[in-house]
């Protein structure tokens, strides 16, 4: 299956691999490939993430790291949406997940 990303989700990676690499450049490598690689997984198997309370959006937690990878189907495509850290306040329905996409 074909994968995309929104602006935000890219926002969100560039956002976390920034954080990261101010400590420690090889660990934000890492992470963010870890996110990719979950990604693509989320993409090969879509069902794999829990319903979350807001309609038609997805969650699935990246490995080893804090942080979830928020996604929604559109025309059966899988589309990441947002890539966050769970210390983040868990999305609402008024987030930025309708206009993405």
């Amino acid at each position: 299956m074909k994968l995309r990303y929104a602006p935000r989700a890219y926002a969100d990676i560039a956002d976390i691999y920034e954080n990261i690499a101010k400590y420690n450049d090889r660990a934000a490598v890492a992470v963010v490939k870890r996110i990719r690689t979950t990604c693509e997984l989320v993409a090969r198997f879509p069902d794999l993430g829990r319903e979350t309370d807001i309609a038609g959006v997805r969650v699935f937690p990246i490995a080893r790291f804090p942080y979830l990878v928020y996604y929604r189907l559109r025309e059966n495509e899988p589309v990441i949406i947002h890539v966050l850290g769970t210390a983040t306040n868990r999305p609402t329905a008024s987030f930025s997940f309708h206009r993405a996409l």
